[in-house]
């Protein structure tokens, strides 16, 4: 006989194709809102709730307020509207105490349906026109007994769908595999954390979650499988923090002759926060545990003198180190600035990337590999099996977000000890977000940006001003700037970067517009850039590739065409382009019309030039799924937390992470609980 843990799986993974009315085309259906299983069913939370607990008879409608009623259709009827493709079903109804109407467009064969005699609840929110109650597309059920009506009344789910998939049938569909998997459920939470914060046990929650008796037994039955969520993933860092920390000895990195060398050599004096940060790091390099650091800069806070002392510190101490970008143009910048600030002291560095000569690239790894070469910097290219390294220290990670874990954990494998590794972003992540997907890393912050640096006025105009904007920037050029032009694509659409290229050489051809953007060989975008260095050409016209990388002081404007179309964080990141010299800079944000410029979230860019405040409000406004869909941390879409809400639930279930994990009578079961959370073994734990 089978066991019941066994019975328990059979149903659960039972494919949908299996239940009765789920027929190919519904399977396919189902399939394109992830839908495979019994289980993915439990799974699967309503959007919404309509509440519809208000039952009334006719005679006490009340205009605008949602109603069910129970009413007899007394006539039906279709016609078509002047509008072509247009129709509209119209039934009059009526009840024991008076009568009303609803009506319904582009419904087939709904006459059909709702024949002359047949009873029905309605549910929708009347209009009075007339003296007549109206009900626009509500929703209905034909009555067939008792039990018709009880289905229908209540706090009614609304789940997700696609084309094809009715509501009324997905509904029962859900309600028959949802009772039956509740009994199988089983609880995923320790008694201690249950009764700590009063959580409501999994089975009641997610029953709960598909048909709540009140809105208040929903609000705790999210709140309990919101928290479970949040603790997998604290759980995750934890346990991957208590691994990484137990791991092999990391070679010791101490500030010597050459580091001290390095910080005189600078054409500026280090901010207070470059010192700190130094220091953190430096406390953490020198001892045996390998160092786990993000450090978080704003534009222009000095992020890459970081990164340089870290590289002449490891020379100092006999290591390695690799100084890993996202793109060529970032890769070659923080070359150049390798061989400016650190060849001088004797510090050897070489670049790897896509696109070299093959006798170039052989030299070159084989110089890595001797240990000859001292500094590497490069792109994905570093994470060629073909480049090794013989005493790697050290890893840089620059814009560490377009890096997912398992890229960033194959060049930690690249040394014989776990070398130290700090990851840096430009891009300020919210607080929340910092707290749920880095909880395993150290942080820094550099706070201050260098003395000199200019602060960026942001301006949001229309397309309809187009004529002025073209004088401003003549003026702009002819005082001594430079100017970025953004388009949000390449090619097809009106704002595209082909189009826009054509009209700016139509204005300023004899001032030079160079392009720019991803498609481009290596050598095109070396071209164009240095161009735009070297002030051959004034204007620089690109997509987002300029984003990082590019450093060119007398650039002062910056226009970023079709402005609502970005994110707040990569238009602040875009911005910081400007200004970087000792010339004021200007940011002009291109919008498609007057109505957009009064638009609140782009608004945040012209009020203040703070990332981390304009991260939260792109958190606010557009929620967690763009920065988490970018920070490739794993799988951090989650069905029921919220971070932009549920800041007061991440830190609860930070801190009970942190006891369970710590605490060696727990640890079993949350490493059990943890390898729940997709992909924790090699993602997570950095391990096989």
């Amino acid at each position: 006989m089978k066991s019941e843990e066994s019975k328990k799986d059979d149903f659960l993974k039972t494919k949908l194709s299996a239940f009765g009315g789920v027929g190919p085309k519904r399977t396919e259906l189902l399939s394109l809102l992830g839908l495979e299983t019994a289980e993915d069913i439990l799974n699967f939370f309503p959007r919404r709730y309509e509440d519809r607990r208000n039952i009334s008879c006719l005679s006490s409608l009340a205009p605008g307020r949602p109603s069910v009623v129970f009413v007899k259709v007394t006539e039906i009827e279709r016609r078509r509207l002047s509008k072509p493709g247009l129709e509209i079903v119209t039934a009059e109804i009526e009840d024991e105490t008076g009568s009303a109407r609803a009506f319904w467009f582009n419904r087939k064969g709904l006459e059909y349906v709702l024949k002359a005699g047949t009873e029905a609840a309605i549910f929708g929110t009347p209009e009075l026109r007339s003296s007549v109650f109206e009900f626009p597309n509500p929703e209905f059920d034909i009555l067939k007994d008792k039990n018709s009506k009880n289905s229908f009344i209540g706090i009614i789910p609304i789940y997700p769908s696609t084309a094809g998939l009715p509501q009324r049938w997905f509904r029962h569909f859900a309600e028959n595999i949802v009772c039956e998997a509740l009994p199988l459920v089983e609880e995923t939470l320790p008694d201690f954390i249950i009764k700590k914060r009063n959580l409501m046990p999994r089975k009641e929650a997610l029953g709960a979650m598909h048909g709540p008796s009140s809105p208040e037994e929903w609000k705790e039955a999210r709140r309990r499988l919101a928290y479970e969520e949040l603790l997998l993933v604290q759980s995750a860092m934890s346990l991957k923090r208590k691994v990484f920390k137990a791991g092999k000895a990391a070679a010791a990195i101490k500030p010597g002759r050459m580091y001290r060398d390095f910080v005189s050599s600078l054409p500026f004096q280090m901010t207070e926060s470059q010192e700190n940060v130094m220091s953190e790091i430096f406390m953490d390099t020198e001892q045996p545990s390998p160092m786990s650091r993000l450090l978080q800069g704003d534009v222009g806070s000095g992020k890459t003198v970081i990164a340089l002392g870290l590289a002449a510190a490891s020379a100092d101490s006999g290591v390695q180190c690799v100084l890993m970008a996202p793109t060529e143009i970032l890769a070659d910048q923080l070359f150049h600035q390798t061989e400016k600030y650190l060849l001088p002291l004797g510090i050897t560095s070489a670049i790897v990337k896509g696109g070299q000569k093959a006798s170039e690239r052989t030299l070159t790894l084989e110089a890595i590999k001797s240990g000859k070469i001292c500094v590497t910097v490069g792109t994905h290219a570093l994470l060629d099996e073909k480049v090794e390294f013989q005493n790697l220290g050290a890893v840089i990670i620059d814009e560490q977000h377009r890096f997912g874990v398992s890229q960033r954990s194959a060049l930690s494998k690249k040394g014989a000890a776990i070398p130290h590794t700090l990851l840096m972003s430009a891009t300020p992540i919210p607080r929340t977000l910092t707290m749920c997907f880095f909880k395993d890393l150290d942080i820094s912050f550099l706070k201050d940006k260098p003395k000199g640096r200019v602060s960026v006025e942001t301006r949001i105009i229309g397309t309809e001003k187009m004529r002025e904007l073209l004088q401003f920037i003549y003026d702009e050029i002819r005082t001594g700037g430079r100017v970025y032009w953004v388009c949000p694509r390449v090619c097809d659409e009106e704002s595209s970067l082909m189009k826009r290229k054509t009209f700016l050489d139509k204005y300023f051809a004899k001032l030079g517009v160079a392009m720019v953007y991803g498609g481009m060989t290596s050598d095109e975008k070396e071209q164009a850039i240095s161009d735009f260095h070297s002030g051959k050409c004034k204007i620089l016209a690109g997509t987002t590739v300029i984003e990082v990388g590019i450093d060119v002081p007398e650039a002062s404007l910056i226009v970023i065409e079709s402005a609502e179309m970005f994110g707040l964080s990569q238009l602040h990141q875009l911005r910081g382009r400007v200004g970087r010299g000792t010339k004021r800079g200007v940011c002009l944000l291109l919008v498609s019309s007057q109505e957009k410029i009064q638009n609140q979230r782009l608004s945040v860019m012209a009020e203040t030039d703070d990332g981390f405040a304009i991260a939260e409000a792109d958190l606010q406004t557009r929620g967690y799924g763009e920065v988490s869909g970018s920070l490739q941390h794993g799988s951090s879409e989650f069905k029921t937390a919220d971070l932009s809400k549920d800041a007061k639930l991440l830190m609860q279930a930070a801190e009970d992470a942190e006891e369970w994990v710590s605490n060696n009578q727990y640890i079993d079961e949350a490493v059990k609980f943890a390898e729940n959370f997709s992909e924790i073994n090699s993602q997570w734990l950095g391990v096989g």
